[in-house]
């Protein structure tokens, strides 16, 4: 943590700040290494670098002693892998066999190496004669690799073989005795460095030193923008929790990878977080012996702060504790490449953008230099984007913060000092489920009742409590809420000038002068002229030299301040030793922040110019948010820096293929909602910082200038923290207020996931026509907040999500349907909610009530209700509210749209269905996916109801509504059937005698004579524009049915889209390979069809297939499946992904990329191909996919390609694009500006 102070200097405690892990290659768990003792070497001798039986002696058993060293044999063995394993085999030790398995292509070091483990593992076991000297030959080929790992573990088991160990081992892995020595005496330096601070600001909590730590494995770019919005809105118990995240302890963070010992590792987070804390107890640990999973000879920490370690050009240069042994140290570590050497650089963001491209810290870090050392990096969040673009970074560290229920602890346990009695109210609010949302307490005591107000106030006041997840501004919170009589500030800036109060107050208390009382300084702005004078040159000071990225002082530099300055510095600074010179610095670095803030804000001439001159500056970002509070930005200038033209903050969503558009314009009035989000590069990244000045300034009249900026009043969180993944410094509390302040009538409104506490104290204090929301556990009381008439008043569409939670659904739906301008209502409940306990007539006359409200409604227009169940058990809550809302839209008269779908629920009661299709007169769209109906419920003889579209859904009751709705049922526009296998097809001539003017149909097929006479009658049909079948049975596959679908593709010119699908074919069926030539044939014919959606055999007829689609200009939107051929049917899995995999790199992507080079119209793509190895690559393979790629980025009119490859995307696809986004995106901009960037979108 760049911005926490350096070698002795106290720093506040981190209690429990979590962290999260994101790690490039994904790392294997090790068995336990944690060594319980220490071994004394002789003199001379090097202690091994890591017992790798963990301090216990085996028995002689050469199978045992094998298997205790095996973990970190195959991490050893991985870095020189090809040499190992050809000595090895050159000694007879291995077979042929194994070392060609060892040298094949597609498979990582790290799993060769284990396999290679295995295979010696194996040769032991059949050594029955002699085990023991096949394991000493093995031992001795490990140690005449020179390497000193190996040679570590080789000795270690000789030496539990009884056996003595070579001559040449000393020379290989024995420490110098200068080396020796200087890590010695770096090891009671580090030793007695505090880790954490014990004096300003006040230390919080109880025996925290460093936080959880969360491993995330490698993340999707959806992945870390939902953990980036997580830590922007101060919710780091999220962060962990997403999918693929695991706690680890700190022991981890040096954990190797599956290829590398030496590793490249980057924490970052925001300042405060504590990660300078981290790396000390690094440090500590390391003086205290061997570090787990590696033994590093020196580690040495290297403060990028400091100018001398930030200009270094020499290794010796890095070396903040100068001895007379340093040069042969250096010496002896640069004939090993850095092997046995951890380099902690701490404050990456503090290195001048010129020094993070060329300087010896960078030059290390990238391996150009001491490839062999290990090294952490850190750094603020917004500058380490450089370094997790590395291709040598091995892990990423988030440091997080605390959890919400971490601070509820801090405080306890920092205001209450009796350890028992904070336990005590700890439990008193603890529940099952943890902590209480409201504290309480039977305590007599006052600092229990002080923690358990300041609990409770930061819950009403959670912008504040957001900020608290940062150990420092924890610290600050507590002691200003102390000290001014529990208060709390709402902004940062409020904070640090309280807190730079009570420091100076501190300073005038230890120390008396001048005859101030402290206790009658009442504010920074009017200190009496003894403390001003001081405190102006302290802001100069801090700000000339943060101008100039200097953080650290020597007293030469300081020789120019006053006396009554230099007598202690107002208590503002703090003293430490490095280089063996006495060096300066402020408490924390955002310290010195708020006081250059202070400068220019209260000194400076020309306020607004400086604030302009550095607003594009990193090193100001924290300083200007200081700047805004303390100057509110009232100077009309500023206005400049919100007044956007057509800021586009906008949903960015996956265009709809053209026969979605067709089916969903049946059912939905906005189509685009049911259309996912995606991320796109066709914008700027989103100003956050304005928003957080914003806050900060808390100036409600740049609210309204920003907001008046914003695209047709539209504002998508949810895209927001997608873009903006550098942001995690503050709550998302400055996005409400803005949106709060604005006075705007907002078009729409997105507001992403909202969490149960920290939802909306927001509370929308604005007017929206169009609201989408996702509530993650919400209770009746916080949906309430959210639904209040008086400020949704204009409400007239509304899209939410309910996840799990304890509320009541008929309450909810009352609420929502209270919305007086309502006209379109989606609601989906996802799992089924906990209901409070309420007793059952209430709850009953509730249901009479909601029945009614439909029932009366006159606004309402479109309805669509989803339960998702987590369970199978039929539930009689959900039966209940679904036939009330079907009561109630049976009587209804405005209603056009109606969608139900339930999993789960009871049995209906009977006559629900038959009276809304008797009794309504105004339902045009219908949209059934009902389990568990009786066919006494579906009595139909009369259908009133005006139905032009009908989808019954995929459940268990499928067959049963489409063979009791349909024969009732005439002339519908848009017919969609969707039931379980096997199906049992509606016969297609029946089908179109009903619905003569049937425009969109989709229909499963199970037999070939159904799908044949299907393609006949659409041979001559001149109604139906789109069509999806899907084929579940390979039986469908005939040549009467391939010749229909020939003839009717040859012969209709009226069928505008089509889908062929057969994703969900019966296990081990294939689609024929005469399928491809029936179907490539007729749309070589073919003039009207505008989308192909197909599944199609990967074989030698897709060439043929892609020339006929190259010029087909009708063409325009295309998505095809490639399914293994029929020849691979009785091939394993593993045996398809060896076929599939080089065919999909070297016959698809080529064959899409040509396809491309002479498609000129064609907008919209999809390409699926399962049993593919994401672990394969070959050299050629790269090629072919950045032609791929930049063939996509020039064409004239695709908008939108999407790649499929299984569960994992392979890395070659994703890092290839990584490698040439920015090229191809300045390219396409230079070539064609007019046309907005295609979205590359790789689906897991």
């Amino acid at each position: 943590n760049t911005d926490a102070p350096t070698s002795t200097v106290p720093v506040v405690s981190t209690v429990s700040s979590s962290v999260s892990v994101i790690n490039k290659p994904v790392t294997s768990t090790t068995s336990d290494t944690k060594g319980t003792e220490d071994s004394t070497p002789d003199e001379g001798n090097k202690p091994t670098h890591n017992d790798s039986n963990n301090g216990t002696t085996t028995s002689g058993n050469p199978k045992d002693i094998l298997r205790t060293h095996s973990d970190k044999l195959v991490h050893a063995i991985s870095v020189n892998l090809y040499n190992v394993t050809d000595a090895l085999y050159a000694k007879e030790l291995i077979p042929q066999q194994t070392k060609e398995e060892v040298h094949v292509l597609g498979v990582t070091n790290y799993e060769k190496s284990s396999k290679l483990v295995n295979a010696i593992e194996g040769e032991l076991k059949a050594k029955l004669n002699n085990p023991e000297q096949y394991l000493i030959d093995i031992c001795h080929v490990l140690i005449n690799q020179q390497h000193c790992i190996l040679t570590d573990i080789a000795t270690s088991i000789l030496h539990q073989l009884g056996q003595s160990i070579p001559d040449n081992v000393t020379s290989i892995s024995s420490i110098p005795d200068d080396v020796q020595g200087y890590a010695d005496n770096m090891r009671q330096h580090y030793k007695h460095q505090p880790i954490v601070a014990t004096d300003w600001p006040p230390r919080i909590g109880k025996d925290y030193y460093y936080g959880r730590l969360a491993l995330v494995e490698k993340q999707d770019s959806s992945t870390q923008a939902e953990s980036a919005w997580h830590l922007l809105r101060g919710q780091v118990d999220k962060t962990v929790k997403l999918s693929g995240n695991k706690e680890i302890s700190v022991e981890d963070v040096l954990q190797p990878t599956d290829s590398f010992l030496s590793l490249r590792v980057v924490i970052d987070g925001p300042p405060g977080i504590g990660k300078t804390t981290l790396c000390r107890k690094l440090l500590n640990m390391w003086s205290e012996g061997p570090l787990p999973h590696q033994q590093y000879d020196l580690v040495l920490y290297c403060p990028l702060r400091n100018s001398k370690i930030a200009t270094a050009t020499t290794l010796a240069e890095l070396f903040v504790r100068q001895r007379y042994e340093v040069p042969m140290v250096t010496e002896w570590f640069e004939k090993r490449n850095g092997e046995g050497l951890l380099i902690i650089f701490d404050g990456w963001d503090e290195l001048s953008e010129q020094l993070r491209q060329s300087s010896l810290a960078a030059s290390i870090i990238c391996k150009e230099k001491l490839d062999q050392c290990s090294v952490i990096v850190t750094s603020r969040s917004y500058a380490s984007s450089s370094l997790l673009k590395m291709d040598t970074l091995s892990r990423h560290v988030q440091v997080i913060g605390f959890s919400e229920e971490e601070i509820s602890t801090v405080i306890i346990q920092t205001l209450q000092k009796d350890t028992k009695l904070a336990q005590e109210l700890i439990d008193e609010n603890t529940g099952w489920r943890g902590y209480r949302s409201h504290f309480t307490t039977t305590q007599s005591s006052k600092d229990s009742q002080l923690a358990v107000k300041l609990i409770n106030d930061l819950e009403v006041q959670n912008d504040v409590q957001s900020l608290c997840y940062v150990p420092l501004v924890c610290s600050m919170v507590i002691l200003v809420y102390c000290k001014e009589g529990g208060h709390l500030p709402t902004t940062l800036t409020q904070l640090y000038e309280n807190f730079i109060l009570q420091t100076i107050r501190r300073h005038v208390e230890i120390k008396p002068r001048h005859n101030i009382n402290p206790y009658t300084l009442g504010s920074l702005s009017s200190l009496p002229s003894q403390l001003a004078k001081p405190l102006q040159e302290m802001c100069q000071l801090a700000y000339t030299n943060l101008a100039n990225t200097r953080m650290t002082f020597s007293s030469h530099q300081l020789q120019s301040l006053s006396e009554a300055v230099k007598e202690d510095y107002l208590g503002l600074m703090t003293a430490f030793m490095e280089y063996s010179k006495k060096e300066y610095q402020f408490l924390h670095l955002s310290i010195q922040e708020f006081l250059a803030a202070w400068w220019i804000a209260k000194h400076e001439m020309k306020t607004e110019e400086v604030f302009k001159d550095h607003f594009d500056d990193d090193h100001f970002r924290m300083c200007l948010r200081f700047v805004a509070g303390l100057t509110h930005l009232e100077h009309e200038s500023y206005q400049q820096y919100f007044n956007k033209q057509q800021l586009d903050l906008q949903c960015k969503r996956r265009p709809l293929f053209g026969f979605e558009t067709c089916q969903f314009s049946y059912f939905y009035q906005n189509l685009e909602i049911e259309a996912g989000h995606i991320s796109s590069d066709d914008f700027d990244n989103v100003p956050i910082l304005l928003l957080q000045l914003l806050y900060e300034s808390q100036n409600t009249t740049l609210c309204q200038v920003l907001a008046q900026s914003i695209s047709n009043h539209s504002l998508c969180l949810n895209r927001l923290y997608r873009v903006s993944l550098s942001s995690s410094l503050f709550d998302w509390l400055c996005l409400s207020y803005c949106i709060n302040n604005s006075i705007t009538k907002w078009n729409h409104l997105h507001l992403g996931n909202v969490y149960k506490h920290q939802s909306l104290s927001v509370s929308l204090q604005t007017q929206c026509k169009r609201l989408e929301v996702r509530l993650k556990n919400p209770t009746d009381e916080l949906i309430q907040k959210l639904l209040q008439p008086s400020l949704l008043y204009n409400i007239q569409e509304c899209y939410c999500v309910l996840l799990q939670g304890q509320y009541a659904p008929c309450l909810v739906l009352l609420q929502f349907l209270n919305l007086p301008q309502l006209k379109i209502l989606h609601l989906i409940i996802d799992h089924v909610p906990t209901i409070p306990t309420v007793d059952n007539t209430y709850y009953t006359d509730k249901c009479t009530e909601l029945e009614k409200c439909i029932e009366m409604n006159s606004t309402l227009q479109e309805m669509k209700i989803e339960y998702r169940a987590s369970t199978i058990e039929p539930n009689k809550i959900t039966s209940t509210i679904i036939s009330v809302i079907i009561r109630g839209v049976t009587r209804n008269k405005t209603i056009t749209s109606l969608t139900i779908h339930d999993s789960f629920a009871s049995p209906l009661p009977d006559g629900v269905i038959e009276q809304l299709l008797k009794d309504n007169n105004t339902l045009q769209a219908l949209s059934l996916n009902i389990h568990n109906v009786r066919q006494s419920s579906l009595n139909i003889v009369d259908v009133n109801t005006p139905l032009t579209a009908l989808e019954i859904g995929w459940s268990s009751s499928s067959k049963l509504m489409t063979s009791s709705l349909l024969p009732h049922i005439k002339g519908l526009h848009c017919l969609i059937l969707c039931y379980p296998y096997p199906p049992h097809p509606y016969p297609p001539h029946l089908l179109f005698l009903s619905h003569p003017s049937i425009n969109t149909l989709t229909l499963p097929l199970d037999t070939a004579e159904s799908a044949t006479e299907l393609f006949t009658i659409l041979q001559t049909n001149t109604t139906l524009k789109a069509l999806s079948v899907e084929i579940k049975k390979e039986r469908v596959y005939t040549s009467s049915m391939g010749t229909s679908l020939q003839d009717m593709l040859t012969q209709n010119q009226t069928l505008k889209y089509l889908k062929i699908n057969s994703k969900w074919l019966e296990l081990n069926t294939h689609i024929p390979s005469s399928f491809l030539s029936f179907l490539t044939t007729g749309l070589r014919h073919n003039t009207s069809l505008q989308q192909l959606s197909v599944s199609i055999p990967l074989n030698e007829e897709i060439r043929t297939f892609i020339n006929v689609i190259s010029q087909k200009n009708n063409l325009t939107e295309l998505e095809v499946n490639f399914e293994p051929d029929q020849s691979y049917s009785n091939c394993s899995e593993e045996e398809k992904k060896q076929i599939m995999t080089p065919l999909f790199y070297e016959q698809v992507l080529p064959a899409v990329t040509n396809m491309l080079q002479s498609h000129a119209t064609i907008r919209l793509l999809k390409i699926e191909c399962w049993y593919i190895n994401d672990k394969s690559s070959q050299p050629n393979w790269i090629e072919l996919v950045q032609h791929l790629y930049e063939t996509i980025f020039i064409h004239p009119s695709l908008e939108y390609i999407e790649i499929y490859t299984g569960i994992i995307t392979p890395p070659l696809l994703e890092d290839t694009l990584k490698d040439q986004k920015k090229t191809l995106i300045d390219r396409h901009r230079k070539e064609q500006p007019h046309k907005p960037l295609p979205i590359v979108k790789f689906i897991n």
